[in-house]
C-alpha cells in the first residue's frame, strides 16, 4: 500500500509546486512514498525533507520529535 494516498493535502501541495524547480526531488520523494509501506520505510533524507515541509504549513506537530512530525505528514 502507498503512502502517497495518506499524504496530508497541505504537504502534498507544496510538493507538487516544487515539481518544475526540483524534477528530480520530486521524482525521488515521490517514487520513495510510493514504495513505502510506512514512513519508516523512508530515507532520511526524503523524510527531512517532508518534516521541512509540514514545518512551512503552519500545523502543529503533536510533538517535535523527528519521527512523530514524520508520522504527522501523514495524517498518523
Amino acid at each position: 500500500m502507498s503512502l502517497l494516498n495518506d499524504l496530508i493535502p497541505e504537504v502534498k501541495e507544496l510538493l507538487k509546486n516544487d515539481k518544475e524547480k526540483f524534477p528530480n526531488l520530486f521524482k525521488k520523494i515521490t517514487r520513495e512514498i510510493t514504495e513505502a509501506s510506512t514512513p519508516q520505510d523512508l530515507s532520511v533524507s526524503t523524510a527531512a525533507v517532508l518534516n521541512g515541509y509540514f514545518d512551512t504549513t503552519g500545523l502543529k506537530a503533536e510533538h517535535d520529535d523527528f519521527v512523530i512530525k514524520l508520522y504527522n505528514v501523514f495524517g498518523k
